[in-house]
Formats: C-alpha cells, structure tokens, sequence
C-alpha cells in the first residue's frame, strides 16, 4: 500500500501566507475576527431606562383624630400608630356607594361618598373625604381636608374639617360662617368665613360675603366681593409642645431603704 504524503511547511511560508490574505481583506487565518468572536449581548438595552422611571414609595401626611398630631409616612402602610398618644387606625381608602348607608368609620386615609349615597347616620372620621353624595344624620370629620363635589348636599352642622375645597361647579351658601384653615374654591360660595390661613379663589372660583383670613389670593378671572379683615395677625400662635407627664414609679423598683451609717453601740455588761 503507497504511503501517503504530508505537505511541510516552514515558519517562512506561513508568513508569508498570513500577509498575502491580509492583503486580499481575509485578515490572519490562525486568529479570529475581534468583531466575530465577541459573543452578542443578550440584555435588554433599556433596562436602565426602566429602573430610571421606577416609581418611588410617595409620601403622606396623616393627622391623628384624638391628639390632632401630624406624621409622615412613606410606602405603604395598613395599620398607624400615632407616635404621640399611640392612636391605632388603619390607613385604607373606602368607597360608599349608592344608597342608603349608617355605619361607622374611622380610616387614616381617603373616604368617597360616591353620588346617590344617602348618610342616614353614624359617623365618618377620615384623613380626607370627597362628599358628592347627600347628608342626612350622619357626622362627618375630615381630619385633612374635606372636598366637595357638585350634586353634594352637606350639612354644616355636622360638618368638621382642616382645610375646605369646593369643586367646579358648586355653588354654596352655608347657614353658619364656616370655621377652617385653608379655603380653596373652584366653585361660588356666598357667606362668612372665618380662615386661620388662606383664601385661594382659583380661576373658576367665585366668594362673596364676609372673610377674616390670614391671607388671600385670587388668580386671574375669579371673583371676590367681600367685606376683608385679612392680615398675618389672624393666624394662630405656633401650638405649643405638650409637656409630658411624669412617669409613675414602679413599686417592684423602690430602691433599698437606707442603711443606718451610725449602729447602736452594744450595751456594756
């Protein structure tokens, strides 16, 4: 059987391979390609771009309905504790819906009562509370602020709130000068008004009647006619901190009882 050949080749044949297929654009046979042999990414390039957008944890103010103290909470959070008087509440959104309702409630969040409710009685406690239904018995309080909608038929007799906003379109004359904050109107509101802070007429907005404010502000095409009494003086003093009562003392940690430094001497026989 014939042997079979081999072919050698030198050192200088080899390069002088390699540069004849440089010169013709086929780069070096014994390397790879640089461009070739990077393996193609399988990321998705815009997943920066979605961590850029990611949506932070927002925050809130919550006011305590036994002690009126303010806190801040960040995220989400299903049951308070106020840090001052340890008032416990949940911090949930509620909805009433249509219809005849008599409850009681009591939530560090927002309460809607949606248009066609009918409060019969009971009781509402709320951070804030947006009122599009009718009230017929019930007491409201909106610890925040208190938001009323066109089609609402409030009561101003049971109605207690920091801060006041009517919605476009409402038009209010209360039976009672109406006792808040802030008052922000978007709609007309034909009375007295006694403000710890300010009157904003936005746009929309319409006031007339009596106002003792600490401050006022009407944006271009809102109206006011009103008697004024409007000056920082009006603003209440800075509260006070709560000075904090001492603590009882423990009767399982009274200290020892003295001991007598000077000894009776024993008697001499």
């Amino acid at each position: 059987m014939a042997s079979k050949k081999t072919k050698v080749v030198d050192g200088y044949t080899a390069i002088r391979a390699a540069q004849e297929a440089a010169r013709h654009g086929r780069g070096d046979p014994l390397r790879p390609d640089p461009e070739t042999s990077k393996p193609k990414s399988t990321s998705d390039p815009r997943a920066g771009s979605r961590i850029g957008r990611s949506v932070m944890p927002t925050k809130r103010e919550v006011i305590c309905p036994e002690c009126d103290a303010t806190s801040s909470i960040v995220g989400k959070v299903d049951l308070w504790v106020c840090t001052h008087c340890r008032h416990r509440m949940k911090l949930q959104d509620l909805k009433i819906p249509e219809g005849d309702w008599q409850d009681e409630v009591e939530v560090g969040g927002t309460v809607t009562i949606l248009p066609g409710a009918k409060l019969k009685g009971g009781k509402i406690t709320a951070n804030d509370i947006i009122l599009q239904g009718s009230m017929e018995g019930v007491e409201i309080r909106a610890c925040h602020k208190l938001t009323i909608l066109a089609g609402a038929k409030p009561d101003w007799v049971r109605l207690k709130m920091m801060d006041l906003e009517l919605g476009p379109g409402v038009n209010i004359t209360p039976g009672k000068p109406i006792e808040a904050r802030h008052l922000l109107l978007h709609g007309k509101f034909s009375g007295n008004a006694v403000l710890k802070g300010m009157l904003t007429i936005h746009a929309d907005g319409d006031f007339s009647g009596q106002l003792k404010a600490a401050g006022l502000q009407v944006e271009e095409g809102g109206g006011f006619r009103a008697q004024l009494d409007v000056k920082p003086e009006n603003a209440p003093p800075p509260p006070k901190p709560k000075a904090r009562a001492p603590a009882k003392p423990n009767p399982k940690l009274r200290p020892p009882p003295p001991k007598n430094q000077n000894p009776p001497r024993p008697k001499s026989k």
